[in-house]
């Protein structure tokens, strides 16, 4: 599956919710998911801070942060690739009768001219992309002078990846040769058996290759079927941003929700000692 298919398939916000897309219900739910699973994502977009500023979201999806960005008072901008998901990021703004703009774009070669934005913001989506360098010297190309990026990507040291994906995901993917092995993995882990039979065709057409590493971490980040996903580390992270005059990396999000308990063992002591090391989530912001 190409991409633009792929993402136009999958937006997130389809996951969150049952509810009829562009409804007001299924808006709210998709809201509701993403910053009680996320929390970390107010504080890091401070979306309040970038009123009256030129902000340019960079794989907008559904508009769910532009939003809460264009609320605030600022000049909105998002580009995406999906027209579907451009559609319901259009229809979420007209329901709330704000201001913005939504262009079908490539993240890679920006439609905009040099210094055009105050913000550059992309959350999770950079690292679905084969020119993720080439989307940061956009990035940094289309801000003004002084001009802030906020970026997050997968993180490679971390939990998620280290042990939840490379470990413990292919053990019980590598299970799924055994035909019974979806619903009885379904029924123990909670996963979908949806999902876990897609698992199991990826698997069996391509057998071992299935499990190694890059192929199984782009089907095993957001869904059986992404055509990529990578993860990077502090310094890789550094390097990406080099023509920034100032970096500053942070780390969130233990994404443990995929495990028994999993809400409830992200606000124990020990999770919140551990997150800003072995968080998912390597967020950047970088000055021009």
């Amino acid at each position: 599956m190409h991409a633009k298919e792929f993402w136009t398939e999958y937006q997130p916000g389809f996951r969150s919710t049952a509810a009829t897309p562009g409804t007001e219900e299924f808006f709210a739910q998709v809201d509701a998911y993403r910053y009680e699973s996320e929390p970390h994502i107010e504080g890091f977009a401070r979306f309040g801070s970038w009123a009256g500023r030129n902000v340019l979201e960079a794989g907008c999806g559904i508009g769910t942060d532009g939003v809460r960005f264009a609320r605030a008072g600022a000049r909105y901008t998002g580009i995406d690739f999906s027209p579907t998901a451009l559609e319901l990021g259009r229809r979420r703004f007209e329901l709330e009768e704000l201001e913005g703009s939504f262009v079908e774009g490539d993240l890679t070669s920006l439609p905009f001219g040099d210094a055009s934005f105050d913000l550059a913001y992309s959350f999770g989506v950079l690292h679905h992309l084969e020119g993720t360098e080439r989307a940061v010297d956009e990035l940094h190309r289309v801000l003004v002078p002084g001009g802030t990026a906020l970026v997050m990507l997968y993180h490679r040291d971390s939990l998620n990846y280290r042990f939840t994906i490379m470990l413990l995901r292919r053990a019980l993917v590598a299970l799924l040769w055994i035909p019974a092995m979806p619903a009885l993995i379904a029924k123990a882990t909670g996963e979908r058996l949806e999902v876990l039979n897609a698992h199991r065709e990826l698997l069996l057409r391509h057998r071992r290759a299935y499990l190694s590493r890059d192929m199984f971490l782009s089907h095993n980040t957001d869904g059986p079927g992404n055509p990529l996903s990578k993860v990077f580390s502090r310094d890789e992270m550094g390097a990406l941003f080099s023509s920034f005059s100032t970096v500053r990396t942070s780390v969130h999000f233990l994404n443990l929700r995929t495990y028994p308990g999993g809400r409830r063992l992200a606000s124990t002591r020990l999770a919140r000692r551990l997150e800003p090391r072995l968080g998912w989530h390597l967020c950047v912001e970088a000055t021009k």
